[in-house]
């Protein structure tokens, strides 16, 4: 008895062991979280701003309205610049309206392109058309579901049309824009241009989406959404290599439900308005970037319901997304019924 009762020391201690390696990682996770979401600058993303007398500029594709909107509201009242990128020449024109109410002393630029559609030659035209601007932050956030309508449905009723519409918006144009955009973004001011000496920086956002786990009813939505989140974090993670671009910082953004001008079926009391989202953006960024983050959930209770799902076994996780996304599906297309 006496020699099983010692076989037993080593399992209890080692079981003590991993307990206090566990308590210790989820007291230092849990207190990231929190100092993550509840300490936040009052002055956020100044490391992005040039010494030049003219500020820096911002460019934030889909920003006439929605998140995009937010984020150059966000941003204008931090002292940048903005380039507002949209399809619509008129909301783009009442977004410029508002924004310039707001700061009347900010320089407000327009672009009017269509990701779905423009071609790399009008792109890059687009791009040389602010190269001399002095650009230090790229917020690709023009995204969506553009498929014939209704909007929710299974894969197999999708066209050619469709497939090639959201992969070209969501993924296509901020692939192409990125790499147009990355001379601007890595220029210094001993070759020329307006660059990151003193310690200034470039940012790149990226605009995910918590949809990229898979989500029923929006397959390729969710795909490319999966694609932003890994285009990010490995572009991220090859500008850290190069001397010449390790001075630009890139992060993933993965928002929840959003409540939205495209968002506004099905959504929940609790969940976040846009503007309120893009606030929290702004202001945690900085945090991320100095952990080393590669992705970011700004707004908390998103942050909590990633952590849930991703500790419910598949079954469970499926039955819930199912449930989640059919009574989305019920609101977004009963609501398309009734308009028609």
């Amino acid at each position: 008895m006496a020699g099983i009762s010692t076989l037993w020391v080593p399992l209890l201690t080692t079981l003590a062991g991993i307990g206090s390696l566990t308590l210790v990682s989820t007291a230092y996770s849990t207190i990231r979280f929190l100092t993550l979401h509840l300490i936040t600058p009052s002055h956020p993303l100044q490391s992005y701003k040039r010494a030049d007398p003219e500020p820096a500029y911002a460019l934030i594709t889909g920003s006439s309205a929605g998140i995009g909107f937010g984020i150059a509201r966000a941003l204008i009242q931090q002292g940048f610049n903005i380039i507002l990128l949209g399809h619509l020449a008129g909301e783009l024109a009442s977004a410029k309206e508002q924004l310039q109410t707001l700061v009347p002393s900010a320089s407000i630029q327009i672009l009017v392109m269509d990701a779905r559609t423009a071609s790399p030659e009008e792109m890059q035209a687009a791009v040389q058309s602010i190269a001399h601007l002095n650009v230090s932050i790229l917020v690709n956030n023009v995204g969506g579901n553009p498929v014939t309508l209704p909007p929710f449905r299974v894969l197999g009723n999708y066209s050619s049309g469709d497939v090639d519409a959201v992969i070209n918006q969501n993924a296509r144009f901020m692939a192409r824009l990125t790499a147009m955009m990355l001379p601007i973004l890595s220029r210094r001011k001993e070759e020329g241009g307006k660059g990151a000496e003193r310690g200034e920086r470039s940012l790149i956002i990226n605009l995910s989406s918590a949809g990229r786990i898979g989500l029923p009813w929006l397959v390729m939505y969710g795909a490319t959404k999966a694609f932003n989140w890994a285009f990010s974090c490995g572009l991220s993670r090859e500008l850290s290599v190069d001397p010449g671009t390790r001075h630009i910082d890139c992060l993933a953004i993965l928002p929840g439900d959003v409540k939205s001008q495209g968002n506004c079926e099905g959504v929940s009391a609790n969940d976040p308005r846009s503007d309120e989202f893009a606030e929290q953006v702004v202001r945690k960024v900085d945090c991320a970037v100095g952990r080393g983050m590669k992705e970011l959930r700004p707004w908390m209770m998103h942050g909590v319901q990633d952590w849930v799902l991703g500790i419910l076994p598949e079954g469970v996780k499926s039955k819930e997304l199912i449930k989640v996304l059919g009574k989305k599906k019920d609101a977004f297309n009963g609501a398309w019924e009734k308009s028609r």
